[in-house]
């Protein structure tokens, strides 16, 4: 069974919104940068969500504009990240 740490650390997501003129792309909870053109803003943070799911890593694009879009890109089968070992006690307590 996976654990919500463990989803939380083979996934990564990129939020792409207008601010200020500007279309921001923010990664996870930190900033990545800002792009004057929606399309460049798009280009870079799909870029780096396919390059993390290479690694093992889900990504997920998410545009809030006129047209709401979501962008998921999955790693390759063999490239999933290990889930952390679960530690078993061995032995009677006493």
């Amino acid at each position: 069974m996976t654990s919500v740490s463990d989803l939380s650390t083979r996934t990564c997501r990129y939020v792409i919104a207008e601010r200020l003129g500007r279309w921001q792309v923010r990664h996870d909870a930190g900033d990545a940068g800002a792009f004057a053109d929606l399309d460049d803003a798009l280009r870079f943070a799909c870029g780096q969500a396919r390059d993390q799911a290479r690694c093992g890593v889900l990504g997920i694009v998410i545009v809030q504009s006129d047209v709401r879009e979501m962008h998921c890109f999955t790693p390759p089968a063999g490239a999933r990240a290990a889930p952390r070992p679960r530690l078993r006690v061995v032995g009677k307590a006493r």
